[in-house]
This record gives C-alpha cells, sequence and structure tokens, in this order.
C-alpha cells in the first residue's frame, strides 16, 4: 500500500525538513503561510469529495501574512494590541502617539519596518512615498517594553517558546529580529518567564483564533520588573502572530511532535 505523508506547503526553506516525516491515514496538509488552495493540492481528493485535513488554511494564512488584515481582526476580536491606524487613512493626521512604528502590510524578518519618533518623521515618511502606496503601511503606538517572547500556540495553549534578546552589538534596539537578536529557551535563567504568563498565553491562543490558525508563532512585548503593577503583574502586548516562523533544529522537533499529538493522538 502506498504510503500517504503529511503534506507541507511552504517558501519557508527551515521548515523543509518535515516533509516526508509524518506517515498519515488521510490527505492531511499543514501550511506555513501557504495560500494555495486545497483543490490545488489535492485535487483528486477534492473532486471526489474525499475527507481532507487542513491544519492553517489558506485563509487564516492570509490573515496572519497580511498585516491590515491581522490588526483588523486583533482589533474585532479585543486582542490585546498596539493601537493602530493605517497610514492612508484620514486619522492618521491626527496621530499623537509617538514614538511610533510603521509597517508594511507584508513585512518579514525586519525589512518593511520603520521607527517614526514625531510628526515631522511621519510627514518626511509620507512625502517619501507615492500616495497609492500608504495604503499598503500600518502605524502603530511603540511599546518600549524590553522583554519580548515567542509563543509557538495551537488551541490548546502554548507547545514551545523562546525569548528574543539582543544581541550586545546590536545596531538597531527598537524592534527584534533574526539578524540583531539571539533565542534563549525556557530552561536558559535568563528567560524570565513572566508572573503572569497564564494571561500572556491566553493571550496568543486569542491571538491565534482571531485570525483563523491552528498553529501560530505569536511574538509578544512584556515590561521588565521594573514596569510591574502592584499585583507583580507586568504588562504586555501581542506583536503579531505567524503562520510560517523560522524553524531551528529545536523548533522542528517541537513542531513534529505537536503535529503528530493533532494528526495521531500521540
Amino acid at each position: 500500500m502506498k504510503q500517504n505523508y503529511l503534506k507541507i506547503r511552504t517558501k519557508n526553506h527551515t521548515a523543509q525538513p518535515l516533509k516526508n516525516l509524518i506517515e498519515v491515514n488521510t490527505r492531511c496538509v499543514f501550511r506555513l503561510g501557504s495560500l494555495t488552495p486545497t483543490e490545488e493540492i489535492f485535487p483528486r481528493g477534492v473532486a471526489l469529495n474525499k475527507p481532507i485535513v487542513e491544519i492553517n488554511t489558506a485563509e487564516a494564512c492570509h490573515n496572519s501574512g497580511d498585516k491590515i488584515l491581522m490588526k483588523t481582526l486583533f482589533s474585532n476580536n479585543y486582542v490585546r494590541s498596539a493601537e493602530w491606524e493605517s497610514v492612508n487613512s484620514q486619522d492618521r493626521m491626527n496621530w499623537n502617539l509617538f514614538p511610533a512604528i510603521i509597517k508594511h502590510k507584508n513585512s518579514c524578518k525586519g525589512q518593511g519596518i520603520f521607527y517614526i519618533e514625531n510628526q515631522e518623521a511621519l510627514d518626511e515618511f509620507i512625502n517619501t512615498r507615492v500616495n497609492g502606496s500608504l495604503g499598503n503601511y500600518i502605524i502603530e503606538k511603540y511599546y518600549n517594553y524590553s522583554k519580548e517572547y515567542r509563543l509557538h500556540v495551537t488551541k490548546d495553549g502554548c507547545f514551545y517558546t523562546c525569548r528574543k534578546m539582543l544581541k550586545e552589538d546590536a545596531e538597531e534596539r527598537w524592534h527584534r529580529h533574526d539578524m540583531n537578536s539571539v533565542w534563549m529557551m525556557e530552561e536558559n535563567e535568563l528567560f524570565e518567564r513572566p508572573n503572569n504568563w497564564s494571561d500572556i498565553e491566553a493571550e496568543c491562543v486569542k491571538a491565534l483564533n482571531a485570525v483563523g490558525l491552528d498553529i501560530g508563532a505569536c511574538d509578544v512585548k512584556v515590561q521588565s520588573e521594573k514596569g510591574h503593577d502592584r499585583g507583580g503583574n507586568p504588562e504586555f502586548i501581542i506583536l503579531e502572530i505567524n503562520s510560517a516562523p523560522s524553524c531551528g533544529n529545536v523548533t522542528l522537533i517541537k513542531y513534529e511532535e505537536q503535529l503528530r499529538k493533532m494528526l495521531n493522538g500521540n
């Protein structure tokens, strides 16, 4: 009998080791950012109305891959995230939440993101863009929280997490990405798990559900201990949720374990 394997649909080269790895009993696909429709992946199965299991639909990947759609869904579902507007919005004229961040709707890995210190910097950004392109950008309030975590979550909660820490020689220190940061796993003493971790985890699941993903990597900014309130709980905001995170060796192991659990119950 021909073996069936979970199909992995992604342009993320770091996720390639997951391909041809998990044997399944029916047609299954796991999307990491892919927008390929199911009927193109399983044309015969769709035509014959065969059962097909999807982990992350194309629509959910689209929702999380477009910053405007993602932030709109966050707002509609009351996810704790930064105040924002479309740069093309008339409300932008009254924007006074500086400093701020401008992001292209398809920004990733530190590209297409800009630090805006004041109104003069915002005006300069706008004046150097063609008016028609402004609709592709959002502006959001910048929170100078010193900690950032990535929680990989399903609807059941977090199954793997790391803290993202700036390198000592990082030149850009207002945002974190692979080029200027290192990853600390939960076992590392520098991880410093916040007191209200269960609240953070719940909010990440809320973000996951808002965009419709089954598995997602949620980036969260958290206050340092100096910013804790009387109850000892730091403030935090959800930055974004990603359906196609970069996958190191440990991430691949954790994703394989989680996928097997979701598909086979073990």
